[in-house]
């Protein structure tokens, strides 16, 4: 595999040594992951993690990267609040949800914030394409996103919560909010 080969298979900035092998099926894996270590240290592509690199660290977009470095995962809480209008306040981190673990990922492109939710509450998300790429990624219905937001930030009480609940689907956040702790349900909005 020679580097121009793989720029011009690969359509994506952002990509997985999966997603190089597929494009390479009769070449040895440990040949690839070989190339791909001398075209990062080389500087023609970037290494985010292990098995994660990309082209052009500037054409990332963070949504799709949170989604990447953590899998299974899907944007949600403050992050997904700030992205539909819900909150005014501009989150400094990504803020996604998982079903392993609690963690917080830094590195040269942010700060991504996963937290844990149980299996029965890992659904009402959506994929939606990315504007800077040809990917797609899993975000939160706006009424998941706030019902996690309740549920996984403890809030019983929204009354002094900037929040703007004009664009929520109330039938759609009451038939949601059924999979959650009857604490949840009980939190009232108008």
């Amino acid at each position: 595999m020679k580097f121009l080969e793989l720029q011009k298979k690969l359509k994506l900035n952002l990509f997985t040594l999966v997603d190089v092998l597929k494009l390479f099926p009769y070449e040895k894996d440990s040949l690839i992951k070989i190339q791909l270590s001398r075209f990062s240290k080389k500087k023609l592509i970037s290494k985010i993690k292990r098995g994660l690199y990309c082209f052009d660290l500037t054409r990332i977009d963070e949504l799709e990267l949170a989604n990447k470095l953590y899998r299974p995962s899907y944007i949600s809480l403050e992050t997904a609040l700030n992205y539909y209008g819900l909150i005014p306040d501009i989150p400094q981190m990504v803020t996604s949800v998982n079903l392993i673990t609690t963690k917080k990922i830094i590195n040269q492109l942010g700060v991504f914030q996963y937290t844990k939710i149980r299996s029965s509450f890992f659904f009402g998300f959506t994929k939606i394409k990315s504007p800077q790429s040809q990917s797609y990624i899993n975000l939160a219905l706006k009424e998941k996103a706030l019902l996690d937001y309740f549920y996984l930030r403890k809030i019983n009480n929204i009354n002094q919560l900037r929040l703007d609940l004009g664009r929520i689907n109330l039938s759609l956040f009451k038939k949601l909010a059924k999979s959650y702790p009857l604490w949840v349900q009980k939190i009232i909005i108008k």
